[in-house]
């Protein structure tokens, strides 16, 4: 399969006079045509941060790069000046942001902000009449009445909104689509109806997506592959049937699965990982994750654990836990 993209030993830093946060660190993924990769992990994983990166949005005063490679169609973006990243971004890679209550201008017919992406990006050269016309195709793609395009953003709910955000995103037919948690502020039924729409979508045009989610439950549903972050890095990376099924695992990804709620399970109560991850201006000696384990040992303290990989399946771990499957 073609390889869209290949993300190779990557670091984010953000650096204030004050201190740095070490927020992504040396994380590699790679991301064929027509996948799904999810990155899957707690609020201040660096996930977010992975997106803004690959995307070029990083803080232009603190957002750093020390080391690493972003490789998207055998291209280095992290080469790339400004002018020809604003040519790929939009066009060839897009993100649906996190907050669709936020990410439209409250003060634009949603029409023409659909537009504007066409606009930028106009390989084909394609009239106004035309492109009007595209964007009244892509509002009824995602379940829109082309008649709504003249109206303005507070006149939509948010499950509406966030359909907005996911047409913008898709105008220009990327080659790759970030979606960054895109149901986290929607409705349990809303949010099967977005996810359904982005996997229609994937298929209609052959997209590779990433989906950043907390959701282990949306993970099963959209991905082939997953990568569970924590504290910046990557601790478990395999195929979807490696993390649901696999022999082994990462103690922080049975975590994960042992605090979801279970309609099978006797007991009532969740079972949530206990601590706080590491603080991400310090780097541990050790396992970031060996203060919250229940399987750490001194080794695991003072040792950075290596990478254990088992047919593709790869666990960061002195010690991963031999289990068949996860409950």
């Amino acid at each position: 399969m073609n390889k869209v993209l290949e993300v190779k030993n990557l670091s984010i830093q953000y650096k204030t006079d004050l201190e740095t946060v070490y927020a992504v660190n040396s994380i590699s993924f790679s991301l064929n045509a027509g996948e799904t990769l999810g990155l899957v992990g707690e609020t201040g994983a660096g996930k977010t941060t992975t997106a803004l990166g690959i995307m070029g949005l990083l803080p232009e005063r603190t957002g750093k790069v020390p080391s690493g490679e972003i490789l998207f169609e055998e291209k280095d973006l992290l080469t790339l000046k400004e002018q020809d990243m604003m040519k790929i971004r939009g066009g060839k890679i897009s993100m649906i942001f996190q907050d669709p209550m936020t990410a439209l201008n409250p003060v634009l017919p949603v029409g023409k902000q659909i537009g504007e992406a066409l606009l930028l990006h106009n390989t084909e050269n394609l009239s106004n009449d035309e492109i009007e016309k595209k964007v009244e195709e892509t509002l009824e793609l995602v379940g829109i009445p082309k008649a709504r395009k003249v109206e303005y953003p507070y006149q939509f709910s948010g499950g509406m909104r966030q359909r907005v955000v996911i047409a913008i995103a898709l105008i220009c037919n990327p080659n790759l689509l970030i979606a960054d948690e895109p149901t986290t502020a929607l409705d349990v039924t809303i949010q099967a109806q977005i996810l359904s729409m982005i996997c229609n979508l994937q298929r209609m045009y052959k997209t590779s997506v990433i989906m950043i989610t907390h959701d282990l439950g949306v993970v099963a549903e959209t991905c082939d592959k997953v990568a569970i972050m924590y504290a910046g890095e990557i601790v478990e990376y395999g195929t979807l049937g490696d993390i649901f099924t696999g022999e082994i695992h990462h103690p922080y990804t049975i975590g994960l699965f042992n605090s979801l709620p279970s309609l099978t399970k006797d007991s009532h109560r969740l079972h949530p990982i206990e601590g706080l991850m590491p603080d991400p201006t310090v780097k541990p000696e050790g396992c970031w994750f060996a203060p919250r384990c229940k399987y750490c040992t001194e080794q695991c303290k003072k040792q950075k654990p290596p990478v254990v990989e088992e047919n593709g399946h790869q666990v960061r771990c002195h010690f991963p836990v031999h289990q068949k499957g996860v409950e």
